[in-house]
């Protein structure tokens, strides 16, 4: 304790060399905390995405449409399509999903509804629209996707579309209750909930962006008139998964989607999820490499710099140390308070950089902004904590073996040209 006071009042002894060594040293912080930041939440948002899949990614392909057409035929050759892929010998199931914003006419000016959604809905494209609800289009076949939804529909008692509603709705949605679509007056009936940690994959890119929360959202799968309607069709192109079985052969599986569309008019492949997501990680794995040697060389520069003040600091203040000697402290004692010193201002401009970046993240609108928030907590706080200690070990090295040179006669004599 005796120590650190003395480390706190030469530190206070020299308030204007202190503050721009703490200022130096929060600059480089800040740029290796979020250095390691994003480099871990690459591999966060992975983990994630692994651990929610609810299928074998070696036995799922994506399809991808090169070439479409945009006429409400074109609808009809759509579902056709499907129909041949599911007859495919090694197919197992093939099916679409689509996220919309619609209107239920129950709930649209429903006080309580809009309540609960508008605080779901905020810094979110629909948060102007609090009556709105999000409508997630899911066929049956491809339900079991992504783990912790929905495995199958039930049948509901009055032969209507069966709809899933997120369990934050539970107090003021019942099991049985009609909903309305207000543009199509298509009925639904409310079959169960959604779990509350429940999620689904983005529709833009399942692979390269985060999870979408469920909570807020409803699930039904695609109405008739949905099915014929070529606006519905092609939001959902992207969105089409082929299920394959154990031995499928994939070869003949990719040939065959490929082919029949070039027959009719457009142009389609397909690609194995596990396929594209190795590319993925590919992608983050060398922004990874980059980010990690960008944290490296600041840490390296940043820790230079403390050093060679330091070090300075050390030949100069000989005199100084020699009288501390005279006091009864050790050379231990001496070399425990640089080292304590220089900890102080490493630790508290780790802690004041994670601060600043916290707060750039809490206030941030990117849309990773969930994950990077996660890891800077969970990930990023214990680094900059332990970065501070061995920053500080490599730091008081030379300063410290500069020191344990001097004999107790020099420093006392107060000789700043002796040996080092």
């Amino acid at each position: 304790m005796k120590l650190l006071m003395l480390s706190i009042r030469e530190i206070r002894k020299k308030k204007f060399f202190s503050f721009l060594m703490l200022l130096v040293c929060v600059i480089a912080m800040q740029t290796v905390l979020s250095a390691f930041t994003n480099a871990a939440s690459a591999a966060y948002q992975q983990k994630i995405f692994e651990s929610n899949m609810g299928v074998d990614m070696e036995k799922v392909l994506h399809l991808n449409y090169q070439y479409t057409e945009e006429s409400p035929e074109f609808a009809n050759v759509i579902r056709q399509y499907l129909d041949y892929i599911k007859a495919l010998q090694g197919v197992e199931a093939a099916g679409q999903f689509d996220a919309t914003g619609m209107y239920f006419f129950e709930l649209e000016n429903m006080d309580e509804y809009k309540a609960i959604n508008g605080e779901l809905l905020k810094g979110q494209k629909y948060e102007n629209y609090p009556g709105i609800s999000q409508l997630l289009s899911i066929d049956e076949e491809i339900l079991s996707f992504v783990k912790g939804g929905i495995t199958e529909y039930t049948a509901t008692t009055s032969g209507l579309l069966p709809l899933y509603v997120s369990e934050v709705f539970k107090d003021i949605l019942s099991e049985g209750q009609i909903l309305t679509d207000e543009r199509t007056g298509g009925q639904y009936e409310i079959a169960g909930y959604i779990p509350i940690d429940a999620k689904w994959v983005e529709e833009d890119d399942l692979i390269r962006y985060p999870l979408v929360s469920l909570n807020g959202w409803f699930i039904a799968p695609f109405t008739k008139q949905s099915r014929d309607d070529i606006m519905t069709q092609l939001s959902s192109l992207h969105n089409t998964y082929v299920f394959l079985s154990d031995h499928a052969d994939i070869d003949f599986v990719k040939e065959q989607v490929s082919t029949y569309p070039l027959q009719h008019g457009f142009e389609a492949s397909a690609v194995l999820i596990s396929e594209e997501y190795k590319g993925y990680q590919s992608e983050t794995a060398a922004f990874t490499r980059r980010q990690i040697l960008l944290a490296l060389f600041i840490s390296i520069m940043a820790t230079s710099s403390v050093t060679a003040v330091f070090t300075t600091n050390t030949l100069l203040k000989k005199k100084q140390y020699g009288i501390w000697i005279a006091n009864g402290f050790t050379l231990s004692d001496i070399a425990a308070e640089i080292a304590i010193e220089i900890f102080i201002i490493i630790f508290c401009s780790g802690i004041f950089a994670w601060g600043m970046k916290w707060i750039e993240l809490t206030r941030s609108i990117d849309l990773f902004k969930t994950v990077l928030l996660t890891v800077h907590i969970r990930y990023t706080l214990p680094i900059c904590i332990i970065l501070a200690f061995i920053l500080t070990m490599i730091a008081a090295l030379i300063p410290i073996t500069k020191l344990m040179k001097y004999q107790p006669c020099e420093l006392i004599g107060g000789d700043t040209n002796g040996s080092d």
